[in-house]
């Protein structure tokens, strides 16, 4: 038997020469994934590095708004200004800390104001222009005028004026509390008055010490604490006061004429020692108006169902160039809002419409004035009108006698 050559190696199993090349081409793949995550995690690792130590050499400038919202703010600032009227500063620059590679030239020097924009001074010093409410300025009748406080001035300016005086009948003369009953007392006290209008009434009341002078009541609503403010009394509360104002006027002009007008919560007018306009939710003459005019501007309100407008008041006849007594009672009941105004309408004369059909009327004045179009509540009134005039007063603040 012959046996196998000596030289011969054993076959190889098949099996495992396919087993080790698997093997092997798995460990070059494996080995190939571990260096490249050792290798991105390197690059990572220095590029944090790298970032976090290196210097800042640039920062952007916060951003520019879009030109509408620069408006707005434009408009708010200018509104800021104007509601305290004061000069505006004109020495500011507009700088940056930034780093930019546009220059901003200078600016270029601006003149200086001569003396800072006056404003409307009303209720003793206090702007009432309502910047701040909205009002805007437009042409009174009369204009070219000085604005008039809607109390009146200090002092008499120029031309004659009435002379208002002011009470408060929540007080004694000597400052000691009244007594007096808010609800019966105070319309009691305004009907004695107005039975005979003779200041008596009133001396055993709080009198203001320095009277007013003003040449037209217009007065758009307010708080009520600006009628005792006005006369330099602010610590008297609000309400139960009343102002007085006494003159002679005389008319530019022959003719019938009636005033028109209302006051929260007073007003009535004596004409040449007749009561000719009662006014308002207390009247104390008795003498209900019987016809209005619901001028556009007013608010009325349904749970206020005595307001329906500006009363129209009786007629009366005068003479141009003659002297006649005028007196005007108006006051504040139980605190809160005031308003008053007084119209003045003649007999055959033409005057533009409001949307209501109502006749435009002008501003009962006894001296030109500017008179600004209010945002708050106030009717309608014509721009130009008759200017009426007022006899001087003395010093004490009593009308002179007027011509005969």
């Amino acid at each position: 038997m012959i046996g196998a050559p000596a030289d011969v190696a054993p076959p190889v199993s098949s099996k495992r020469r396919w087993s080790w090349k698997h093997f092997g081409g798995k460990f070059l793949v494996i080995s190939v994934a571990v260096h490249l995550l050792f290798g991105l995690g390197a690059a990572v690792y220095v590029v944090q590095r790298y970032q976090a130590n290196r210097k800042l050499t640039f920062k952007g400038g916060p951003p520019s708004p879009n030109p509408s919202t620069r408006a707005i703010e434009h408009k708010v600032q200018m509104a800021k200004k104007q509601s305290t009227m004061s000069a505006p500063a004109l020495n500011k620059r507009i700088t940056t800390t930034g780093l930019s590679k546009v220059a901003l030239p200078e600016m270029p020097a601006m003149p200086k104001l001569a003396a800072a924009p006056s404003k409307m001074a009303g209720a003793g010093g206090t702007d009432v222009s309502f910047n701040a409410g909205g009002m805007t300025q437009s042409g009174g009748s009369g204009a070219g005028g000085a604005a008039v406080p809607f109390f009146g001035f200090r002092e008499s300016k120029g031309g004659g004026s009435l002379v208002g005086k002011f009470y408060d009948l929540k007080q004694t003369k000597d400052g000691k509390p009244s007594n007096l009953d808010q609800e019966k007392g105070y319309p009691r006290e305004i009907a004695d008055f107005v039975s005979g209008w003779n200041e008596s009434n009133f001396a055993k009341y709080f009198t203001g010490p320095n009277p007013l002078y003003t040449s037209q009541i217009f007065i758009p609503k307010i708080d009520a604490e600006q009628g005792p403010r006005a006369f330099n009394l602010s610590r008297v509360q609000p309400k139960m006061w009343v102002i007085h104002y006494k003159g002679n006027v005389i008319p530019p002009e022959s003719g019938t004429y009636r005033f028109v007008g209302m006051g929260v919560d007073l007003l009535v007018v004596r004409f040449n020692g007749r009561v000719v306009l009662d006014c308002g939710p207390t009247t104390p003459s008795g003498k209900e108006t019987r016809q209005y005019y619901a001028f556009d501007g007013l608010q009325m309100k349904s749970d206020m169902p005595w307001y329906k407008g500006l009363g129209r008041g009786d007629t009366f006849q005068v003479n141009a160039g003659e002297s006649y007594p005028m007196e005007v009672l108006m006051g504040e009941w139980p605190g809160g809002d005031f308003k008053a105004w007084l119209l003045l309408e003649k007999d055959g004369a033409q005057y533009e419409k409001d949307s209501k059909g109502n006749p435009i009327l002008p501003i009962f004045k006894l001296q030109a004035s500017d008179v600004p179009k209010p945002a708050v509540e106030a009717p309608v009134f014509a721009k130009e009108g008759p200017v009426w005039k007022a006899e001087k007063v003395k010093a004490e603040g009593s009308p002179s006698p007027g011509p005969k």
